[in-house]
């Protein structure tokens, strides 16, 4: 193996970390804050979201206590490690190399991207963790390191830290427009129009990440069923409505929406009830992890109200909120669950209209009675307003209000 081309790529690569400007990241300090466990860290998220610039955000961290020849960063993408990728054991040679000229009284750092390049790299990173050398930090875009998976493969040596695109803050975009622009890096910087790079995100997710790895054979059926989930957003939708649209039983429809969530393209919630038996029985609603990829949906043009709602989805989603909606006798946008109880009941609606309102209410109303809370919430893009209904209080809110008032920044 040629070391001196091992050492000028290792060297290449901090001196790209070391280049350019970077948009601040509001999860940077979180990942800064790991750099002294013994876990392994792990970037997960969609694709084209930010992973390997926020790697890199950390080396520049690093690099202020640690000597440069004792960070190992390694984009294994690169064309050289093409030749190795079907052979761990060579990813353990070319840690080897980089050992050879670390300063031994310093830590050693590693940072791996698209770490899915190597077959089984999994037993070169469990043998590196067991040495208790280095501090691990990896990013790939293969939905192994996507999903619950990553925890059995590494099982317990890691902490996984989920990455999603610029919120309207970090995009430094007014929310209007960011609902429909959304936050995916290349967008906010217009590095190409926004319809191809929905486009071109979107065929990289189904085609390199879902349909190889999960060995789909229906392609047709994942296309049409994919489409149609875009298209629906906020909406109920039940496998009976699926099969008819894709042609596929239950079981198959089931399996193919797993796939895209475990992409991290689209989140499913469910209609909550009592019996975790019908919880996953009932209706379900998809939310995208971006409003990009709506503009590749069947629609004509974008349904504000939906994508605001689909916003106000994934304000819960970056806090790792357990969410559920309400369908029974009245509709409540989302329930959440903490522990064994639901303690928070969120109605989503742009603009309260005189043609809305009631309804919203009465939806909202219907679920305080279910699960027996005296207070919910309303959020809104502009309005505010308390109101009493018998022992009933109903607070309308704006998005900024309620990200205020339930430490749900967006962009944390």
């Amino acid at each position: 193996m040629n070391e001196k081309k091992i050492l000028e790529i290792i060297k290449e690569n901090i001196t790209l970390a070391k280049k350019g400007r970077y948009w601040k990241r509001a999860v940077l300090p979180k990942l800064l804050s790991l750099l002294n466990t013994k876990h392994i860290i792990s970037l997960v998220g969609v694709r084209r979201c930010g992973k390997s610039t926020l790697l890199k955000e950390v080396i520049r961290s690093v690099l202020k206590k640690v000597p440069e020849e004792n960070i190992f960063y390694l984009n294994l993408e690169h064309p050289f490690f093409n030749q190795f990728k079907d052979n761990v054991n060579y990813l353990d040679e070319i840690y080897g190399i980089f050992k050879k000229n670390t300063n031994p009284k310093k830590k050693i750092y590693v940072f791996l991207d698209e770490i899915q390049f190597f077959t089984d790299w999994q037993v070169f990173i469990k043998k590196l963790y067991e040495l208790n050398e280095a501090k691990i930090f990896l990013t790939g875009s293969n939905s192994k390191l996507l999903s619950s998976e990553l925890s059995s493969m590494l099982s317990g040596r890691n902490i996984s830290v989920n990455i999603f695109p610029f919120s309207p803050s970090e995009a430094k975009s007014k929310l209007t427009l960011y609902l429909t622009e959304g936050g995916f890096p290349e967008v906010v910087l217009k590095l190409a129009p926004k319809e191809l790079l929905a486009e071109t995100y979107y065929k990289n997710i189904l085609y390199q990440d879902v349909i190889p790895r999960f060995k789909v054979k229906n392609i047709l059926a994942i296309e049409n069923l994919s489409y149609y989930l875009l298209s629906n957003i906020g909406k109920e939708i039940s496998f009976n409505t699926l099969k008819s649209i894709a042609h596929l039983d239950d079981k198959t429809a089931k399996e193919y929406i797993g796939y895209l969530e475990d992409a991290n393209l689209l989140y499913v919630i469910y209609n909550y009830d009592f019996s975790l038996k019908k919880i996953f029985g009932n209706k379900k609603k998809v939310y995208l992890v971006d409003p990009l990829f709506s503009s590749i949906s069947f629609k004509i043009s974008p349904d504000k109200g939906r994508l605001f709602e689909n916003y106000i989805f994934m304000s819960l989603k970056r806090m790792n909120r357990n969410i559920f909606f309400h369908s029974n006798g009245g509709e409540c946008d989302f329930i959440i669950k903490e522990g064994h109880k639901i303690n928070l009941l969120l109605q989503v609606s742009m603009k309260l209209t005189k043609e809305n309102k009631e309804r919203e209410i009465n939806g909202l109303l219907s679920a305080m009675k279910k699960f027996d809370l005296k207070e919910g919430f309303i959020v809104t893009l502009n309005d505010e307003e308390k109101l009493m209904i018998n022992d009933k209080t109903i607070n309308i809110i704006t998005e900024k209000t309620f990200r205020k008032k339930f430490g749900m920044n967006s962009e944390n």
